[in-house]
């Protein structure tokens, strides 16, 4: 009996293992990125990041989206270089990769709020797209705020 409960426990946990992705599946994790793009929306105004690996330096910029003679334009607002496993690493922490395929619909009854679009380019050819509305991934806001952070570092130095 003690090694039947020993063996349905093994295959158990090597079935969970097999289904949750353990075993080194690099779909779960964010090892290189080309390009990212956040689109935050809200009452007071449109803030677009924009991230880049260019040569190994991770290249963050935040825009402010203002209207000007008839069409929107993007107006830089703050920039910073950052290390690039320091950024992947917060993506991970962030569960970015994770992020993939949600779409946070509108809460019932709430008449504004923050709207967000996320497109990354990771690990040679996978794409993640998440977006919504006053709705929210995991770790997104402390992706934002990380961000936020970063850049304001930068400014102060």
């Amino acid at each position: 009996m003690k090694k039947f409960i020993i063996l349905i426990t093994t295959l158990m946990f090597s079935a969970s293992i097999g289904l949750l992705g353990c075993a080194g599946d690099s779909r779960k994790t964010v090892t290189s990125f080309d390009m990212i793009t956040l689109t935050v929306q809200g009452m007071r105004g449109t803030s677009v990041y924009e991230i880049a690996d260019k040569d190994g330096k991770t290249e963050l910029k935040r825009f402010r989206k203002v209207y000007s003679n008839g069409e929107d334009i993007l107006e830089l607002e703050a920039s910073a270089a950052c290390d690039t496993n320091g950024f992947i690493e917060l993506m991970n922490n962030c569960g970015v990769i994770r992020w993939d395929g949600f779409h946070g619909k509108h809460p019932k009854n709430v008449k504004d709020g923050i709207m967000f679009d996320f497109k990354a380019a990771v690990n040679d050819g996978q794409n993640i797209h998440a977006d919504g509305s006053e709705n929210f991934p995991k770790g997104y806001r402390n992706f934002v705020r990380e961000l936020d952070k970063m850049l304001a570092e930068y400014e102060n130095d």
